[in-house]
């Protein structure tokens, strides 16, 4: 299992939500399973929880439907 530890800024991502900008998007990923959680944070700890849900990979791409974007993850 990798954990994932995403800061959501405007400079890396183009998305439109502003509530977002600043967050810590959270993933846990399992290469057996397709279903992905997360969680959105105030902070980098993950302690202080805004969000949280399922999402998925498609062709190397995660996907963050609040900010309606996909991160390649090849990049990070």
């Amino acid at each position: 299992m990798k954990e994932l530890v995403i800061k959501l800024t405007r400079d890396n991502f183009n998305f439109r939500f502003k509530q977002y900008e600043g967050m810590y998007f959270h993933a846990n990923i399992n290469e057996d399973s397709e279903v992905i959680k997360y969680k959105i944070t105030k902070d980098k700890e993950g302690i202080e929880l805004k969000e949280f849900g399922n999402t998925h990979i498609k062709d190397n791409m995660l996907y963050i439907p609040q900010i309606e974007a996909y991160i390649d993850l090849k990049k990070i």
